[in-house]
């Protein structure tokens, strides 16, 4: 047998060695034990090949699930056979083995000691749960020979009981015998120790100075690895081992967390094993440490021969040696370590200097074995007791003095990161000399970039837990420790864009993730801490500025603890007290090496990924990319596209919205995570330290980032979270109801960032038009908890919902306690607002026959008693019991003046005894109440009300405002009383006390009440005039012209708005141009202000003369339909554009003789710049073609990347020249950059701009060209053309309505509106179809093209000329004949005369007349007004403000109202 099995080849040879067992094996005189130490030396020596490729040595996956492992094919091989490893296990392990066989005369010690071997050499690939759960006896039998059984047997059952003490349930099955053996144990390795240290000395040891020149040559772990440019670059290797050609380089996976959630250490979890990964270095793609072409080769004559100890160690099972039996019984003791019922045990043997003496390679020379004992270290360094007498002992300096690359360097990475789990090991750690902390940082950092994963994630797990500590985190940073732990993920392959991550098994897969769990985990704790350092030194700064003297600073050497609350208040100390733009390193050196686009893309990619760590990773980089969030840098980065996987275009705005939602991974700690980014994001402060300057005067291209202020990179963020939803996805977790547990304090924060996001202007507008606003959903919302054990949670809810209702509202918070509720008030006013108000019918009518008796109407009293059956009151009537109700915790600084229930959830007095003043309408004049306030004032319980009859003795309360209840019975009884008087309230209460009461709480809500009133009016609600400012200008126009002597130009404050709208509300007809065979389609003023130029359908361009409307020349243009005329400044030139038939548009010579200059063949709208006017810009579809007019040519040719389709886009420039607004685009018009893209709210009209430069109006969207935010709506213009007067201070607008055929419907009317707040003026019907409309250069006169509804009616198109400002004679209302002589007797005279009718009409009151044609927009200028009593510009009030002007009544009825402060920022007006 042996003969046959010699000439076989090591793969073969295990195959015909099994096949000849299957044969044999079932004789009697079979003899298995050449069989097993056959297959024990082929074992051993793939074993050893195996480790010369050096694996992980903490990786305890199966070799055999590695394909290219020989030693792991071999083991597959075994493993399949049932047969033989039944019979190893179960038969050959027993003693009594030949006795069960009959064979008495044979000992079984030899085949135990040969199947012993081979189950250790199998071990690797072995469940050990299977091997010891399932056999009788073995492991007394192992416990029997590992105390007292021979050599070598002795050792191979310690190796064992090694691998079945692991299992926790054995361990705790064997205490006792535990607790026997390792003390036995531990003297046992004392001895081995003492006998090797006897041996040594008698040798010369040759190899001495060979391992001095090895310990001297290490590399240094300091030097610099050149910085990664991006985060995919690769990190460089800072040092590499010598091993041998054939060898592989095989690391392991990350390990999995060893820390329980009680403190406690736990065992490594053998049923998650990880499978080992053997490739070539030159495979590799982390660039960490290898042991081939290492730098060691470099700098070191040795051979790998002689060097192979001090790397990877031995490993020799036969014949068996000292180091190998010490390595056994270590392996035994790794797993008693961890149990504090030994502890004792390890102090009496001195297990420390045990160990030390082990991890001292001067006196070990074997790597392997000094990772066993470290190993063993490891497992006592769980108890705090016996980590602090290893630093005590010196034990950290024994560590560092481990040399590395090796096997043993591994091992203290494992050993570091449980010294620095025990904070007082750490505390006396950093007490020790500057040197060796620098020497343990360098350490760590080069574990860092390991070949081992193990060593590299223990080393992460290091940093992690001692970055609490300030010395550590100093010694980090200055090591440039931040980039070594970004190139530990920056490189790997599932994070890479290509498609390397699908080339990796599951194994290297989850190796990977792990590595990205443990690294973000670190470097959450590193950005914490250097946040909590960043704090301190701000707010020490701010102390001493204020003169006062800062807290002591926390020691280097004690540990900074925070909890989430305190980081999240942290991160808003920070963004109040840091500088915009100081400089913070951490965060600096982060962004440089693309740290925050690589943590955007991890939480975008594990949305694919399946392990158990992926919610802990994800939370993780949030809480990392929250940290540095304070940096504006960060904020900035979060609006740029983020490359990942499936979605070139990503932002990452849009990836934090989808973590908020739950789409990335559905995880309640993930979801608050996110929405802490998100509000630290958009909650910022407008107005950070230092944001303010720097502004540099160019466009936003050109503007540098370190240039932008606060407020500009908070609207940009605004902006961002807006466009991606934002909204929507923050509303729709404002109704989460799931996790039940959970879903309350995701509310709250969604509330909050909601409560940020509300102050962008844009976001504002669009919050206050959904239902969660003006429905009352919110208010539903607010009401109660999800959970009634989360009511703390609800309570920050419903601050930040009442914040919001506050921002949305525009309403001005008057006092911050308001919003300071407890949970018990806002309960309270819930209740209250819930009740449904009910009384008795009888009762109602009994007051109301009280009130007819008082009244003197005793028929009317006595009707109404006989017809209701009511009973006879009695004489003497009780006091009243109605005190105003105002909850002052719950109602706004504008409480509603209905019954209803306002937008805070507070509640009014309601209206239904109101209802009865119905009944004294026909002597309201007899029954009208005034109201002295000042006398109710003096009112006292008690007293007699002068509301009353004199013999009455009914009483009220005097007008009190409420500002707090005492008890929920005072609240109720007050509710009861003012709704009805069910309840407290005495049924001899009069009606007029009723009334009386409701009037006074109506005149307690007025902002500025006044104490003499006029008559209070029961069917309208009640409200003092607002205060006005001193220099506010008067409504009537004469007052108005006398107050100009005081306050030039236009007489105070609003005086200019004032006479716009009294002039352009004025329209007066002074000609009419009519033609009986041509439709006119178009008409514009010639600049000499003395021809009306009128385009028609069949594209003929008339002159008429304005003064005599005679027809001076005709122009055959176009072929069909000319639909637009714009001359230039100077005459000379003309542009016109006509439809159906190229040429669509041409410029015209206007001189001597009309000739075409150009043609524009295919472009259909061309209009001239609006500055200089040398450009011509035409529009063809979503293309602005640019042109010089000079010489014609081409300069420009503007197509945007996304159209928006606009079915009459029109493209034009921008009062500067600048810029060019084409299909919604806004363009660069110098260069034909495209800057920004509108959203597309309307299908028609692409927009035009304002006068000021600062404003595109877009059918009834306005928008700000600064920031590109939607400023407004304004449903006037919604649809229509506009056409700006000359001044730009007026707005005249045509709707267009489209129909179903090709030809445009147009309306009869057309509307003025202010331009400068776009408040409506006034509506003009001419009872015909407005085809155009055009002004002079002057604003005195416009011209109104007017056709029938029925587009082919030659006879009824006119072109009509109106006088602006001018009133209509008598003779012209509802005439349509204009063509009198008497009406062009105008001139100067009868200018003057018109003035200064107008003006008596005025002083007399007459202002408010109209003509019947004219539709007078509804203004309450006293209403709204704001005081401005600092404000000397008197002539400019709102003309071109931006914002427009809060004090329109169509505006002023609104959910939100615009800031009023702006009215002061426009030019003053012609």
């Amino acid at each position: 047998m042996a003969n046959d099995t010699v000439n076989l080849t090591e793969m073969s040879d295990v195959s015909a060695i099994l096949r000849l067992f299957e044969e044999h094996h079932v004789a009697p005189t079979f003899d298995p034990v050449p069989y097993l130490t056959r297959l024990a030396e082929l074992l051993e020596i793939e074993t050893e090949n195996y480790l010369k490729m050096d694996p992980d040595p903490f990786d305890d996956r199966n070799p055999s699930r590695n394909p290219n492992c020989s030693f792991g094919h071999m083991l597959k091989i075994i493993f399949k056979k049932e047969v033989f490893m039944q019979k190893l296990v179960g038969d050959y392990l027993r003693d009594t083995y030949w006795t069960r066989l009959g064979i008495s005369t044979r000992d079984s010690r030899e085949l135990n000691t040969a199947a012993a071997r081979l189950v250790l050499d199998l071990m690797p690939g072995l469940e050990v749960s299977v091997v010891f759960q399932d056999t009788e006896g073995l492991i007394n039998r192992l416990f029997s020979w590992a105390e007292k059984g021979p050599e070598p047997l002795q050792s191979y059952a310690t190796g064992l009981l090694a691998a079945a003490m692991e299992l926790q349930d054995l361990a705790a099955n064997f205490r006792e015998l535990n607790a026997h053996l390792a003390p036995l144990m531990l003297k046992r390795l004392w001895e081995i120790q003492k006998k090797c240290l006897e041996e040594r000395k008698k040798d010369d040891f040759p190899n001495a100075k060979r391992c001095s020149k090895f310990l001297s040559d290490q590399p240094s772990t300091s030097s610099k690895i050149p910085k990664s440019t991006g985060n995919k670059g690769k990190a460089a290797s800072s040092s590499k081992i010598l091993k041998d050609e054939d060898a592989e380089l095989m690391p392991g996976p990350a390990t999995d967390d060893l820390v329980s959630d009680k403190g406690k250490l736990q065992k490594s979890n053998k049923g998650k094993k990880f499978q080992g990964r053997i490739k070539a270095a030159k495979e590799r793609k982390n660039g960490n440490a290898s042991l081939n072409g290492s730098a060691l080769n470099d700098s070191s004559n040795s051979s790998w021969a002689e060097m192979e100890s001090y790397v990877i160690g031995t490993y020799q099972m036969h014949p068996l040696t000292d180091s190998t039996r010490q390595i056994l019984i270590l392996r035994y003791l790794t797993p008693m370590g961890e149990y504090q019922e030994l502890l004792v045990h390890m102090f009496e043997q001195k297990a420390l200097d045990l160990i030390l003496n082990y991890i001292d390679f001067d006196a070990t020379q074997d790597s392997r074995l000094s990772f066993e004992a470290l190993k063993y270290l490891g497992a006592l360094l769980c108890h705090k007791k016996f980590a602090i007498e290893f630093i005590h002992h010196q034990g950290l300096h024994r560590l560092l003095e481990i040399p590395r690359p090796s096997i043993a360097a591994t091992g203290v990475a494992m050993c570091l990161y449980y010294i620095a789990y025990c904070e007082d090991a750490m505390e006396r750690v950093c007490l020790l000399p500057d040197h060796v902390i620098q020497e343990l940082v360098r350490y760590a950092l080069w574990l860092l970039e390991c070949s081992h994963e193990s060593g590299r994630c223990h080393a992460t797990m290091f940093f992690g837990t001692s970055f609490q500590f300030r010395i550590i985190l100093e010694q980090f940073d200055a090591q440039d420790g931040l980039r070594r732990l970004y190139n530990m993920i920056s490189t790997l392959s599932i994070l890479s864009m290509e498609d390397a991550s699908d080339l990796l098994d599951d194994d290297e897969s989850h190796a990977a993730r792990q590595t990205v769990r443990h690294v973000c985990s670190a470097l959450k704790r590193y950005f914490e801490i250097h946040l909590a350092l960043k704090v301190e030194h701000l707010q020490r700064i701010r102390v001493r500025e204020m003169g006062g003297s800062p807290h002591p600073s926390t020691p280097p050497y004690k540990a900074i603890k925070l909890n989430p609350d305190q980081i999240i208040d942290l991160i808003t100390t920070a963004q109040e007290l840091l500088p915009f733009r100081a400089s913070w390193s951490p965060v600096n050196e982060f962004v440089s090496l693309g740290g925050i686009p690589l943590l955007l893309q991890v939480i975008a990619i594990s949305y694919l990924w399946n392990f158990t760590g992926r919610a802990e990773t994800v939370r993780s980089a949030l809480d990392v990319l929250a940290v540095c969030s304070v940096s504006f840098r960060v904020q900035m980065l979060f609006c740029e596209h983020i490359q990942i996987p499936d979605d070139a275009n990503a932002v990452g705005i849009n990836i934090l919205l989808g973590a908020a939602e739950g789409d990335i991974v559905a995880d309640p700690e993930v979801q608050r995570a996110a929405l802490c980014v998100l509000i630290h994001c958009v909650c910022a402060p407008v107005h950070r330290v230092g944001g303010s300057v720097g502004r540099f005067n160019g466009s936003a291209k050109r503007r540098s980032v370190a240039s932008r202020t606060s407020e500009e990179v908070l609207n940009q963020v605004w902006e961002c979270v807006r466009s991606h939803n934002g909204i929507m996805v923050l509303m729709d977790l404002l109704s989460v109801k799931t996790p039940i547990t959970d879903a309350d304090s995701i509310r709250a924060l969604a509330c909050k960032a909601l409560l940020g996001l509300a102050r962008s202007e844009n976001a504002r507008q669009i919050m206050g038009k959904l239902p969660l606003f003006t429905s009352g959903q919110l208010q539903v919302l607010m009401r109660e908890p999800v959970l009634q054990d989360k009511r703390q949670e609800h309570v920050k809810f419903q601050k930040y919902g009442l914040e919001l209702l506050e921002q949305v509202s525009g309403r001005i918070k008057s006092n911050v306690n308001e919003f300071e509720l407890s949970l018990a008030k806002i309960h309270k006013a819930d209740v209250v607002a819930q009740t449904r108000i009910q009384f008795n019918e009888k009762q109602l009518l009994q007051l109301i026959h009280q009130h007819l008796l008082s009244k003197n109407m005793v028929e009317s009293a006595t009707i109404l008693m006989k017809e209701a059956g009511l009973p006879p009151l009695p004489i003497k009537q009780a006091s009243s019991n109605f005190p105003p109700y105002r909850a002052a915790g719950s109602t706004p600084a504008t409480p509603s003046r209905s019954g209803r229930v306002n937008s805070q959830g507070a509640v009014t007095l309601p209206t239904t005894p109101v209802a009865v003043p119905s009944t004294s309408t026909p002597t309201q004049q007899a029954g009208m109440i005034k109201v002295n306030l000042a006398s109710s004032r003096r009112l006292r319980p008690g007293m007699p009300s002068p509301s009353t009859q004199p013999g009455s003795s009914t009483q009220h309360r005097a007008l009190q405002k409420v500002t707090n209840w005492d008890s929920p019975t005072t609240m109720n009884k007050s509710m009861s009383g003012a709704n009805g008087g069910n309840g407290e309230t005495s049924r001899g209460v009069s009606l007029d006390a009723i009334v009386t009461e409701y009037l006074m709480n109506q005149h307690a809500l007025c902002k500025t009440p006044m104490v003499t009133c006029p008559q209070f009016d029961l069917f309208q609600p009640h409200k003092c005039p607002d205060a006005k400012s001193k220099n506010t200008a008067p409504t009537n126009f004469a007052l108005r012209v006398q107050k100009r002597a005081i306050y030039p130009r236009f007489g105070g404050l609003d005086g200019a708005r004032m006479d716009r709208k009294l002039i352009y509300s004025r329209f007066r007809p002074v000609r009419t141009f009519r033609n009986d065979s041509e439709t006119f389609t178009c008409c514009a003023f010639s600049p000499c202000e003395q021809f009306l130029m009128i385009g028609n359908q069949t594209g003929e361009l008339k002159l008429y003369n304005v003064n005599t409307a005679a027809e001076e020349a005709t122009y055959q243009c176009h072929e069909n339909y000319l639909f637009n005329i714009e001359p230039n400044w100077t005459g000379d030139l003309l542009l016109t554009s006509g439809m159906y038939r190229p040429p669509f548009s041409c410029l015209w010579a206007v001189g001597d003789f009309f000739d075409m200059k150009y043609s524009f063949e295919e472009e259909e709208y061309v209009e001239f710049s609006k500055t200089v006017q040398d450009k011509i810009v035409g529009t063809k579809g979503e293309t602005a073609t640019v042109y010089d007019v000079a010489t014609g040519k081409k300069l420009l040719s503007l197509t945007p990347t996304t159209s928006n389709n606009y079915s009459k886009n029109r493209a034009t420039f921008h009062p500067s020249d600048e810029l060019i607004l084409s299909d919604g685009v806004l363009w660069d018009a110098v260069s034909g950059t495209q800057i920004h893209k509108f959203d597309k709210l309307n299908q028609s009209l692409s927009g035009t701009f304002h006068p000021n430069g600062l404003e595109i109006i877009s059918s009834s969207e306005v928008w700000d060209i600064r920031t590109y935010h939607l400023l407004r709506t304004v449903p006037a213009l919604d649809q229509c053309q506009v056409t700006f007067s000359a001044s730009g201070d007026v707005i005249y607008a045509v709707h267009l309505e489209e129909e179903s055929r090709e030809e445009p419907m147009y309306d009869s009317s057309f509307k003025t509106l202010d331009a400068g707040d776009y408040s409506s003026i006034a509506t003009i019907d001419v009872k015909r179809c407005i085809y155009g409309l055009c002004s002079n250069k002057y604003d005195t006169q416009i011209a109104v093209v007017e056709n029938s509804r029925e587009f082919n009616t030659p006879s009824e198109s006119i072109v009509r000329l109106y006088d602006v400002g001018r009133l209509r004679d008598d003779e012209d209302v509802g005439s349509e004949v204009e063509d009198e002589e008497g009406d062009d007797d105008g001139g100067a005279s009868e200018n003057s005369d018109e003035d200064l009718e107008m003006l008596d009409e005025l002083v007399n009151g007459g202002g408010d007349e109209d003509g019947i044609d004219v539709e007078i927009g509804s203004s309450d200028s006293s209403d709204g007004e704001q005081f401005d009593d600092g404000d000397s510009d008197d002539d400019d009030d709102d003309t071109n403000s931006y914002f427009g002007s809060s004090d329109d009544s169509e505006f002023d009825e609104e959910l939100f109202s615009l800031n009023a402060d702006s009215n002061s920022s426009g030019s003053s007006s012609t």
